[in-house]
């Protein structure tokens, strides 16, 4: 994902000031008069966004995973060094659109893939009792693609999914899920993580891919998109409360990054996401406390992993194997370890309808 020029890095912080300073004036009367009503589970509505981890990316509207031999006709298009990508609902369980469709199509099924329960959102919905439910995740989409940006023309994926929240924002659901933040671990195999993946002793060279792959996420303004996006939803409706995912270690057979490197990619993303809430929270707006996050374990934490030396493709890669990656446990196939299995999104799907019900938001 590029870094935004001087001119949009300011717009997208000053989408956060400005948030701060009016929002919660225009909104509070609002706010304080839908406290009293207390939303019944079988009329619950649920709202989801993100990217193609709460799209489920990987299974098709049948629910059924999509072979790895579909990969090509599936995935999103990177360009270059992860600066651009395809954003489309193809071959993931919330579209109707399968292998070989447009990669940039956006074409939800009638459900949204709330029947073939592939998704973590669609689970919640599930377990919730939820029916009236959307999805509009999309496969590929980044953080700044569901931004309030301007058109432009050098720069097209920005925004372009803002439409989308917009729409959830006028429909003002009582919950909204969301998978958003973590395009440097769903693009790593041609992002700039890449750049971090010279160090490969765990031990005398952690401090420093730490320290890359935190200087990346800053660069990339993957916290204060996070708040400009939570500022932009909460404050454009009077119930909804939005909750956010932590994302799993990826997994790929084939990757430029150790499984202990991956681990660390994960928790940096998972801290920005933690540390976006924590601001939303501290921002003394009168919706402040209407965000929250699903901290969830990796499916594969507990699998002992076997990686070896493999094929030098832009530097040097790695060959994992372990007893979680068969039968899409531990990821979908066609995702290459990126985006998480049946198993792993009921993993996310427990611990949010855990958060909810403490959070009395059901």
């Amino acid at each position: 994902m590029p870094t935004l020029s001087p001119g949009r890095r300011f717009l997208v912080v000053g989408l956060a000031s400005l948030a701060l300073l009016l929002i919660p004036v225009s909104v509070s009367a609002q706010t304080s008069s839908s406290t009293a009503a207390r939303v019944i589970p079988q009329n619950l509505r649920i709202r989801a966004f993100g990217d193609g981890v709460i799209a489920g990316f990987g299974a098709a509207s049948s629910g059924a995973l999509v072979p790895i031999t579909n990969a090509a006709e599936c995935r999103p298009v990177w360009i270059g060094d992860g600066s651009a990508t395809s954003a489309g609902t193809r071959c993931s369980s919330n579209g109707r659109n399968g292998p070989g469709s447009s990669p940039d199509e956006v074409s939800f099924s009638a459900d949204f893939g709330r029947t073939n329960g592939a998704s973590w959102a669609a689970q919640v919905s599930q377990m919730l009792g939820a029916v009236d439910y959307a999805n509009y995740a999309v496969t590929g989409s980044t953080v700044a693609s569901w931004l309030n940006l301007p058109q432009d023309d050098n720069a097209p994926a920005e925004g372009a999914q803002h439409n989308l929240l917009e729409r959830i924002e006028q429909d003002d659901p009582d919950i909204v899920l969301a998978s958003l933040g973590g395009e440097a671990l769903l693009q790593q195999s041609s992002g700039a993580v890449r750049l971090c993946t010279r160090w490969s002793d765990g031990l005398a060279q952690r401090q420093q891919f730490v320290e890359c792959v935190n200087r990346l996420l800053a660069e990339q303004l993957v916290k204060q998109r996070l708040m400009a996006i939570s500022f932009d939803l909460l404050a454009h409706t009077i119930n909804a409360k939005l909750l956010y995912s932590h994302y799993s270690p990826a997994s790929p057979r084939l990757s430029a990054l150790l499984p202990w490197q991956q681990v660390v990619l994960a928790d940096a993303i998972n801290a920005q996401i933690d540390a976006a809430v924590v601001g939303v929270r501290e921002s003394g707006a009168s919706w402040a406390e209407r965000i929250d996050v699903v901290e969830s374990d990796s499916f594969a934490s507990g699998c002992v992993w076997k990686t070896i030396a493999g094929p030098s493709l832009l530097g040097r890669n790695w060959w994992t194997s372990g007893p979680c990656m068969g039968d899409g446990k531990a990821s979908t196939p066609i995702s290459m370890g990126t985006v998480p299995g049946a198993a792993a999104q009921s993993a996310i799907a427990t611990a949010a309808v855990s958060v909810i019900r403490n959070r009395n938001w059901n």
